[in-house]
């Protein structure tokens, strides 16, 4: 069995069960266990779509578009019909880039919390889900003409690039056994999906691997505040079935296959099946993307309102400062938010998503507030609210903190110039303090990826857009 379908929530219409059974259908031809989840949620985020193999993992952004795509990592992304009129895309909401970033953070900081629950300990050392892939998909293609100025974040495919894409592409530093890719899911408190399963069981080779989850799964893994090294989810081997008897017959001459018959002996091949797999899955997901509604409004005579900004984690909304007045275009001052608490079971810290259903307060945030890059220098403003009984410590200093830029630019700290060096918040209390960086930034850069490494909490990322 090559492929299962797993979802967080029951999709509603019917069309999208169909195309994620034609979807499976051609993900199945190909060798190797592959996963597809659907529509989930984690830290925060509703994710579409993403696709799991044995050394690769894939986070995917959907777009139909008819016409030429303009956009880039900032600002909101329009698309130009044949009379030259631009309509917006996905108005009300980030831009393709910004979505598929939040699902990123989202999704992979929550593997690397958890990889010690699923992985041995050599291995969890070895992964970093962080080389997961991100991608923007334009379907059909990306006609002539689209101008998408993307960074080295995000990958940008049209529809018919797709399939080579999945098949050929790999993950640097993911390698994962059919047993921990199968935790996963299960982590993410995904559960196999028994109607289009059942389907599947008539249409498939193997009628086992999409049964019942206590059929395929039978250990579920431990939830995000179980205890740490719980054993991986098993599959089951499928139960052999007994052929009939032949009955007993003189032998007759073969007649001359079929076209049907011919078909099915090119599909016994290893080309023949790449070749039907490509196929099958290009027109599934144009089937895909034509089902899934995107709403196109004109353009608007006013300016769109700026994005909220992307975090590391998400636990809120970005803040603007002050509506209606124009930031300075060196000042970016939306705060990111990332709140932790720390769990005895496993001895880590775990993401909290402030704002959201969860009744969970974290016991310590960390926010962005402020990333200045004027007078030659860059600087970063941060605050810490600290809810829990001891006292936390931030130091802003090189060795806890790192800054690249979009082109793989390094920035050390001027652990002099930062103020405090390290800020101690006792209990109860919130403190302020910036990062210094005694050097411009690059002229050619369009966003700031800030990662913490060890405190306050552990590792966490914050991506900020900057002017060009």
């Amino acid at each position: 069995m090559a492929v299962q379908v797993w979802i967080g929530e029951k999709p509603e219409h019917p069309n999208e069960r169909r195309a994620i059974v034609a979807l499976a259908q051609g993900l199945d031809r190909l060798d190797g266990l592959y996963l597809i989840l659907a529509n989930f949620s984690v830290g925060g985020r509703s994710v579409d779509l993403v696709i799991i193999k044995h050394d690769a993992i894939f986070i995917i952004e959907l777009k139909h578009c008819d016409g030429r795509v303009l956009g880039s990592v900032n600002g909101p992304w329009f698309v130009e019909g044949r009379n030259g009129e631009r309509k917006r895309l996905n108005p009300g909401r980030k831009n393709p880039y910004n979505q598929v970033i939040s699902y990123f953070h989202a999704l992979t900081n929550y593997l690397n919390e958890h990889r010690r629950e699923f992985l041995s300990a050599q291995k969890a050392s070895d992964i970093d889900f962080r080389t997961c892939k991100r991608v923007v998909v334009i379907a059909p293609s990306i006609q002539e003409g689209s101008e998408i100025e993307l960074d080295w974040k995000v990958e940008l495919k049209g529809m018919d690039e797709l399939p080579s894409y999945l098949i050929t592409e790999r993950s640097s530093e993911i390698e994962l056994s059919d047993e921990e890719m199968l935790a996963i899911p299960v982590m993410l408190h995904c559960t196999p999906w028994q109607e289009i399963n059942t389907v599947l069981r008539g249409i498939l080779a193997d009628p086992v691997a999409l049964a019942d989850p206590t059929e395929m799964v039978t250990h579920r893994g431990a939830s995000p505040g179980g205890a740490a090294g719980a054993p991986a989810p098993t599959v089951e081997e499928p139960r052999p079935i007994a052929a009939p008897p032949a009955p007993e017959s003189v032998p007759e001459p073969a007649p001359p296959r079929s076209f049907w018959q011919r078909t099915r002996a090119a599909l016994g091949t290893t080309t023949g099946r790449v070749a039907a797999a490509m196929a099958t899955l290009a027109a599934v997901l144009f089937l895909a993307l034509l089902l899934r509604p995107t709403r196109l409004v004109p353009l608007p005579d006013q300016p769109p309102a700026p994005l909220a900004e992307i975090t590391g984690v998400p636990t809120g909304a970005a803040g603007a400062t002050s509506a209606g007045l124009p930031e300075a275009a060196c000042r970016w001052s939306g705060a990111q938010l990332v709140g932790k608490r720390f769990d005895a079971a496993t001895q880590s810290w775990l993401s909290v998503a402030q704002g959201g259903s969860s009744a969970i307060i974290p016991e310590v945030v960390v926010a962005l507030e402020q990333v200045s890059t004027c007078s030659g220098t860059i600087e970063l403003t941060w605050s810490v609210q600290n809810n829990s009984d001891r006292e936390v410590e931030f130091p802003l200093r090189n060795d806890n903190v790192r800054i690249s830029d979009s082109l793989g630019n390094e920035y050390l700290l001027d652990d002099e110039a930062s103020s405090p060096p390290a800020m101690r918040v006792a209990p109860g209390g919130q403190e302020r303090g910036t990062a210094v960086v005694s050097r411009p930034l690059s002229s050619a850069a369009t966003a700031l990826l800030v990662r913490l490494r060890e405190q306050p909490f552990g590792e966490a990322s914050f991506v900020v857009a900057v002017q060009p």
